[in-house]
């Protein structure tokens, strides 16, 4: 009996904590057609909780959710407790994403396609797993209203974070990199559910 009481309480911590939920496919033919906006930012680096960031590049992008994953126990959840994938073009249509599986974990994000419904780079240069910093606690709490299959708009700047114990977390300034250090780390002022 213990162990059932155990096993509903484990299932209730994962279930509060961790698990998004994916909102019904509404079969709409709504997709992005616009890609991320990026432009240098003359920002210096500011301190924040306890880490540096230094800007990088301001960043806006509107894009579905295709996946997202949350993280409370590696060393960056002090700062960032949500990851986003995000697709725009294509990756934004709701037929074509039923056809492409994908999954994230340890900060990163991979794709499967049965068939070959977009070529490798379509998928890899339409995509992006962004690490999300909320600028404050009023977006953090908007985090608890995200739902995958949204299409949702986020705007802030790209920054690079350094830890005084000397480890560092480098953004992603292109949308053509792949692999472990391709993801945007985005500082969050501004974050809205469009649809």
């Amino acid at each position: 009996m213990k162990t059932v009481i155990f096993l509903l309480i484990l299932a209730g911590a994962w279930y509060h904590f961790y698990y998004i939920e994916t909102v019904a496919n509404s079969g709409s033919s709504t997709t992005v057609d616009t890609s991320p906006f990026q432009d240098q930012v003359p920002y210096k680096k500011f301190e924040f909780k306890d880490v540096t960031l230094t800007p990088k590049a301001s960043y806006s992008v509107t894009a579905r959710v295709i996946s997202a994953e949350r993280y409370y126990l590696d060393r960056n959840s002090n700062i960032s407790t949500l990851d986003v994938l995000v697709g725009w073009y294509n990756l934004s249509d709701e037929a074509i994403l039923k056809q492409i599986k994908f999954s994230q974990s340890d900060r990163q994000y991979k794709w499967h396609a049965p068939t070959q419904v977009l070529s490798e780079q379509e998928i890899q240069t339409t995509s992006s797993n962004i690490h999300l910093i909320p600028a404050n606690d009023e977006i953090a709490e908007q985090f608890k209203q995200l739902k995958i299959g949204q299409i949702i708009y986020l705007n802030g700047t790209l920054v690079d974070v350094n830890n005084p114990s000397g480890w560092s977390w480098k953004t992603s300034l292109n949308r053509t990199d792949t692999g472990k250090n391709s993801s945007e780390i985005l500082y969050l002022t501004e974050f809205e559910i469009v649809e």
